[in-house]
């Protein structure tokens, strides 16, 4: 159905496609990378807010317990990596139709606050010891390169993505009414992104 694109929106979605991918690239990298040492700074901030619990501990515990937090981080990093991959890995959906409603769900999750709840599990293993759970403020917190790419370049591509393809899915299904009546396609005024 794509070959019923107009040549010059099929060349704006393709290009559109492939900004959105670098960001898209750029915050998974930064979440594989980025992440995990800044739960456990935030980890390591809350045991030593609280050094009567921290002196509880013999330097064995201390050592098993810090492994067992940088690999939950790991974990929690990991995770969420692998979530942004599926997701945008749902940017190669070649039916425009299912890919709208596809965005409805990824413009949800790249956002600062699922991002956050990567602290969760690294907050489970602290309450176990009675330590103060962590919070991640922002996405500055993880790296300004992230924040960068999280909160002002990821959303203006993002939203011309997205309207591109619902643009794109209007004048595929025009297409089919026209055909259906025999009548020529009709040419779709091309939406501009908002500012």
């Amino acid at each position: 159905m794509a070959q019923a694109l107009d040549p010059a929106l099929m060349r704006d979605l393709t290009e559109a496609k492939a900004a959105l991918a670098r960001h898209g690239i750029v915050i998974i990298r930064t979440i594989e990378t980025d992440l995990e040492p800044a739960l456990m700074s935030a980890a390591k901030s809350s045991m030593a807010s609280s050094p009567g619990r921290l002196r509880k501990l013999d330097e064995d515990e201390l050592d098993k317990f810090s492994e067992k937090l940088r690999k939950t981080s790991l974990q929690s990093a990991k995770e969420l990596k692998e979530l942004y991959v599926r997701l945008m890995a749902k940017l190669g959906t070649e039916d425009l139709g299912d890919l709208a409603i596809e965005l409805e769900g990824i413009e949800q999750l790249f956002k600062w606050e699922r991002v956050s709840k990567a602290v969760e599990p690294v907050n489970q293993k602290l309450a176990e010891k009675g330590f103060a759970p962590i919070v991640l403020e922002g996405p500055d917190d993880i790296s300004e390169s992230f924040e960068l790419e999280l909160e002002e370049r990821w959303p203006p591509a993002f939203e011309r993505f997205k309207l591109l393809v619902d643009q794109s899915v209007v004048m595929l299904k025009e297409d089919v009414i026209d055909r259906e009546k025999g009548s020529p396609r009709r040419k779709i005024k091309k939406a501009q992104p908002r500012e």
